[in-house]
């Protein structure tokens, strides 16, 4: 009995540890929602079509409480965008998971909108990934086909073949005013 008493105490200590684990960046950028910077990428993936500009988010296909709402709220943005805009910002779903099935990031994000691409990483590129952009995930304890993770939106852009991460937006809803006066704000620098 106590045996089963010390276990369930571990398991949820272990539970609680890991959602505060996930929680704590929130509240240490309570009141910041967009961070500002101008890092170089090396990473080959990103950017690296007609696009000058690239809206990022890091998830796995079919995650429902982080990623579906996060990528309606980014398709219904998307679409106020004017078409010229349009053909030099993309956006980009990065899969975490590591899935069996390369389509499925791709499928997953063009089903909230037709132009989103949704990028398979394998195991080693995606760690150089989230290490790059610092994204944190973790398998769920308490779904092994979940992943705890990090929610932030990220903004690169490339120009004269250098590729920069220049916004992080970190809180959510997402500030999407805030958003396209950025875009703009870069596209015409």
């Amino acid at each position: 009995m106590k045996k089963k008493l010390y276990a369930s105490l571990i398991l949820f200590s272990i539970v609680i540890l890991s959602v505060l684990i996930m929680l704590a960046p929130t509240f240490f950028t309570k009141g910041v929602s967009r961070v500002s910077l101008s890092q170089e990428l090396q990473l080959p993936l990103i950017l690296n079509d007609t696009k000058d500009m690239k809206l990022i988010f890091f998830g796995y296909a079919g995650c429902v409480n982080v990623c579906t709402p996060r990528l309606q709220d980014l398709a219904l943005f998307y679409e106020t965008l004017g078409e010229n805009t349009k053909k030099r910002v993309g956006i980009e779903f990065l899969d975490i998971s590591v899935p069996q099935d390369i389509k499925l990031p791709n499928q997953f994000a063009q089903y909230f909108h037709k132009d989103f691409k949704g990028v398979y990483l394998d195991e080693l590129v995606m760690r150089e990934y989230t290490k790059a952009f610092r994204v944190y995930f973790s398998q769920s304890l308490l779904n092994e086909t979940e992943f705890d993770h990090s929610s932030n939106l990220y903004l690169a852009t490339k120009d004269k073949n250098k590729k920069s991460l220049r916004y992080i937006y970190t809180s959510y809803p997402f500030d999407f005013k805030q958003i396209k006066l950025d875009i703009e704000e870069l596209l015409h620098e």
